[in-house]
C-alpha cells in the first residue's frame, strides 16, 4: 500500500511538473488529416484559440466525455477564433465508426499511437490541451472520469478558460 501511494504521488508530481514546464511553450509541430481529408498542421494554430483532445474508442473515460465535448464544441464553433482538433490513435475506419456511433461533431484526426503520445506529452488518454492565439500552451488536463458530475465540472472549467481567452 505504501509503495503504491509513493508511486501515485511520484506520478502526480511528474505530471504537475510536466504542466508547469510546458505552459507558455509553443505547441509541437504536427501534420494530420481529418476524416474529411482536410490537412491540419501546427501552422493553423496561431490566430485561433484551439482545444486539442486525445482519445481512443476503448478508453472508457474518453468515451464518457464525448457528449460534454460535443456541447462545448457547439457552444464555441460559431466564433471564428475558436477551433477544435481531436486526435485519436484509432484507425481511420475505427474513427469513422466512433464519429457515427457517438455522433461527434468536431473534427477527428486519426494518427498513430506514437504520434498521439508525442503530442500529448506521453500522458495517455484522455488528454485535453488549450493553445492560445500565439500557438502557445495555456492549459493541460490529463486523465478523465466516468462520473458525469466530474466530467461536467471539467468541461465547465474548459469553457471558462475558453471564454477568457476568446474575450481578449
Amino acid at each position: 500500500m505504501v509503495f503504491s501511494q509513493i508511486n501515485l504521488e511520484n506520478y502526480l508530481h511528474k505530471r504537475d511538473s510536466l504542466v508547469q514546464v510546458n505552459i507558455g511553450k509553443q505547441y509541437p509541430e504536427f501534420t494530420a488529416t481529418d476524416l474529411n481529408e482536410i490537412n491540419i498542421t501546427e501552422k493553423k494554430l496561431p490566430g485561433r484559440i484551439t482545444i486539442i483532445n486525445f482519445w481512443f474508442r476503448y478508453c472508457e473515460p474518453c468515451v464518457a466525455e464525448f457528449n460534454e465535448l460535443n456541447t462545448l464544441y457547439e457552444k464555441f464553433k460559431v466564433n471564428p477564433v475558436f477551433q477544435f482538433i481531436s486526435f485519436t490513435s484509432d484507425s481511420q475506419e475505427e474513427a469513422r465508426e466512433s464519429v457515427n456511433t457517438y455522433q461527434l461533431y468536431y473534427p477527428v484526426c486519426p494518427i498513430s499511437e506514437q504520434e498521439c503520445f508525442r503530442l500529448n506529452f506521453n500522458q495517455g488518454f484522455p488528454t485535453t490541451i488549450i493553445v492560445d492565439q500565439l500557438g502557445k500552451i495555456k492549459f493541460m488536463k490529463f486523465g478523465g472520469s466516468l462520473e458525469k458530475d466530474k466530467i461536467a465540472i471539467d468541461i465547465q472549467k474548459l469553457s471558462g478558460i475558453l471564454e477568457q481567452l476568446l474575450s481578449k
